[in-house]
């Protein structure tokens, strides 16, 4: 069985790699592949663990292939890593199959795979709900971008690092330097939205989402990730690539992330605010006007 024919890129996610996991990695594929002159093919295996396709998120021409072949793949070709160190030695096979949850050390001259990911366009329906919320409560004015993570699934250094306790104090403090500021929740658990909904006013959120990692889940996790990407500033958890992935899809260096254990450096800064007027495009920003 042929499973490529060309020159090719595969690159294959594990089933229980998240959304930023995967995102990098495939888009730091497609990047290689374009600076290799290759074509690029995608496992990004949806089941009960991670329940949505990539067409279900973005509108992409990424040829996948099914998940069952992943043992049959991975056991004719050897299996790559992010490093890329074995690139030189590799020159002259026809696949090259990369499995990792890390982005490439891409080479010099390469594309950039966060510029690949800002010209993707998400699906249609999860552009629809990004427009919506922001048209109806968001549109005029700048906004601050919470992402909580609070499930028991995530990452125990996120769970000990990233409490509930320690955004409520965030987000009042901010209240004190931008006393009308909203806040848009990206939350993974109904609880923690509704502590903190109970006790900081101005929430904005996507409401309903459906089950942990499900299909309903995912395509909103990806519109939230628009809507942080495009805010006037981040708090997020530490040790998750979720809102790492928003700032890449913005400008690092025109958008904060502060998480737990960031120095003050990622503090907000009225002064240096910029905001997404289209939060399908938050990397075109403007001055916030605030301070």
């Amino acid at each position: 069985m042929s499973l490529t024919r060309h020159q090719t890129v595969i690159s294959i996610a594990r089933p229980y790699h998240g959304l930023g996991n995967r995102v990098r990695a495939l888009f730091g594929a497609v990047a290689l592949a374009e600076h290799t002159g290759r074509q690029v093919k995608s496992i990004w295996p949806a089941d009960r663990r991670f329940g949505a396709r990539l067409d279900e998120l973005w509108q992409t021409d990424i040829a996948t292939l099914p998940a069952w072949t992943a043992p049959l793949i991975t056991a004719r070709y050897p299996v790559r890593d992010h490093t890329l160190t074995w690139l030189d030695q590799a020159r002259d096979e026809g696949t090259w199959v990369i499995r990792t949850a890390h982005a490439l050390h891409l080479p010099e001259g390469a594309p950039r795979w966060e510029e690949i990911l800002r010209r993707t366009p998400p699906v249609a329906a999860v552009a629809e709900r990004v427009r919506e919320v922001h048209s109806r409560d968001l549109s005029g004015t700048p906004w601050i971008g919470v992402m909580v993570r609070a499930h028991p699934n995530s990452h125990a250094e996120t769970l000990e690092h990233s409490p509930v306790s320690w955004y409520l104090e965030r987000l009042r403090e901010l209240r004190t330097i931008w006393p009308e500021v909203p806040f848009f929740l990206s939350c993974d658990t109904s609880e923690a939205e509704a502590q903190i909904r109970s006790e900081i006013p101005g929430i904005v959120s996507l409401g309903a989402k459906g089950g942990y990692n499900s299909g309903p889940a995912l395509t909103a996790a990806v519109a939230d990730l628009y809507l942080l990407a495009a805010s006037a500033h981040i708090i997020g958890p530490h040790y998750s690539s979720f809102p790492e992935l928003a700032l890449t899809l913005a400008d690092p260096g025109a958008l904060r992330l502060q998480t737990s254990r960031t120095g003050p450096e990622t503090a907000f800064d009225p002064a240096r605010a910029t905001i997404a007027p289209d939060p399908l495009r938050p990397y075109e920003r403007t001055a916030v006007g605030h301070g």
